[in-house]
């Protein structure tokens, strides 16, 4: 009898390995392609639109049956869905609310009931209403920086703050209300008051300059006279018939002693006419501070390096927007100073995270701390040429003066000049007197403004082409 011996052939250790790495290089292109970081912003931003979708819909049926005695809650009253012991909110570094207006929280145990004992003030019991949930909705992340809020009145709101800036830029940005980072629902979209974070944007940071993620409000500050948003300052409280801003420290129908009642919204005057001190107070009593140098630069840093922030749609050709400048190769020539919901593509600026910030460069000139102690300059960046006040391109400075390094005034490609966009340095080679820092440009600068332009003659004043925006 023959016998026939099979062979058994193994896989050997270099093939293992090989189809080992296959499989880790097959598995880290799907998950890159998967995103899943993104997928699961835009996992909890579904559950956030349809929990408003519910939410407000329960409100009208309510509000439909007429029933006698419904309570909506009282008009001044941001009710949250962030649970606290304080009935005021206050665990939460929340900021301070628009005059006249306050927080309310209510306790874990008590959050998601549905008998007006929730975080929502409405007895959803007493009628079919409850048939929309057993229990209110939370966000799914439910923190200080996305959370689900509430206001009444003769109508109401309902919104929460979207993650993902596709939904952002897809929701939030048409659901005809004022903020621009949160979806809004119901029967009046400029109720709810615009405090932190409505329309404020992260930053990623940069360990050039120290930063760590941070945010920063997405316009420049506006006056806000009732709390639910920006409104246009009267004829009184203009600057003049020229300029359209809202003039900080003049006499007008609405006192602008009242600082907390400033935003971030894309509607409304700029604010102006406010001094390096005025606007560093408002900022902390928004729950942040004036943007410092450093945060300037980490955006700056940023949007440099991101090629739709270009004419030409290439990094680094062209030039890099510089806004409402009047310099219509570069930026635009709107009004003066441009606001609005559309508003010209040139007046933003995209950042890696996919955010966008407007006016960052052109409409108003805008307080900067030199750093977060707010050091004064005595010894301007200079080239080392002429004396006496005049502007300076960039690629010319030759000492960096009071500041840490030219790092903190150069964009990425020190070779980028006014040509590219970044604008020009407005200094005097003779030492001078605490000195504050003025970065953007305005309106009317054209070329020498820029994301890195520079007003360093200014001390203690004020002026009409002079805003700013806040930090955290």
């Amino acid at each position: 009898m023959i016998h026939i011996q099979q062979s058994k052939k193994s896989f050997t250790l270099v093939e293992l390995m090989i189809v080992i790495a296959i499989l880790a290089i097959l598995s880290a292109i799907v998950i890159f392609a998967l995103n899943p970081t993104e997928l699961f912003k835009k996992s909890r931003d579904s559950r956030r639109l349809a929990d408003m979708q519910i939410i407000s819909s329960a409100i009208s049926f309510m509000e439909s049956w007429n029933v006698d005695g419904l309570d909506l809650g009282t008009s001044t009253v941001i009710y949250l869905s962030l649970p606290d012991t304080s009935s005021t909110c206050s665990s939460y570094s929340l900021p301070t609310p628009p005059s006249g207006f306050s927080y309310n929280c209510v306790s874990n145990t008590n959050l998601r009931n549905a008998d007006s004992t929730g975080w929502i003030p409405i007895d959803f019991t007493i009628t079919e209403g409850n048939k929309y949930f057993a229990a209110l909705p939370i966000d799914p992340t439910n923190n200080i920086n996305y959370y689900y809020s509430y206001n009444p009145g003769g109508s109401f709101e309902v919104n929460a703050f979207l993650e993902s800036t596709d939904n952002i830029n897809k929701y939030a940005f048409n659901d005809g209300g004022d903020s621009m980072n949160a979806i809004e629902y119901g029967t009046d979209l400029f109720d709810m008051p615009n405090t932190f974070p409505h329309n404020w944007i992260k930053v990623p940071g940069n360990s050039l300059y120290g930063t760590s993620d941070f945010w920063v409000m997405q316009y420049e500050a506006k006056y806000s006279i009732d709390g639910h948003g920006a409104s246009d300052a009267t004829t009184d409280c203009k600057a003049d018939a020229s300029y359209d801003t809202y003039d900080w420290n003049k006499a007008c129908s609405y006192t602008a002693s009242n600082t907390i009642n400033v935003v971030s919204n894309p509607l409304g005057s700029p604010i102006a006419g406010v001094t390096h001190t005025e606007a560093k107070a408002i900022c902390v009593a928004l729950g942040g501070h004036l943007i410092t140098n450093q945060e300037w630069m980490t955006i700056v840093r940023n949007i440099d390096q991101q090629p739709t922030n270009w004419t030409s749609g290439t990094k680094g050709t062209g030039y890099l927007f510089n806004g409402n400048s009047a310099d219509t190769a570069r930026g635009y020539n709107g009004s003066d100073p441009d606001k609005g919901l559309n508003r010209n593509i040139r007046s933003s600026h995209r950042l890696s995270n996919s955010s966008v910030i407007y006016d960052l460069s052109g409409n108003v000139w805008e307080h900067v701390l030199v750093d977060i102690n707010d050091t004064l300059l005595n010894t301007l960046p200079n080239d080392g040429g002429a004396t006496g006040w005049r502007y300076v391109e960039l690629t010319n400075l030759t000492t960096d003066g009071d500041f840490a390094s030219m790092d903190e005034l150069k964009p990425t490609d020190p070779t980028w000049d006014a040509d590219q966009g970044m604008g020009k340095v407005y200094t005097n080679s003779a030492v001078q007197t605490n000195r504050v820092l003025l970065r953007g440009g305005y309106w009317n600068n054209t070329s020498t403004a820029g994301v890195l332009a520079a007003f360093l003659n200014l001390g203690a004043g004020s002026d009409l082409h002079i805003g700013f925006r806040c930090a955290r």
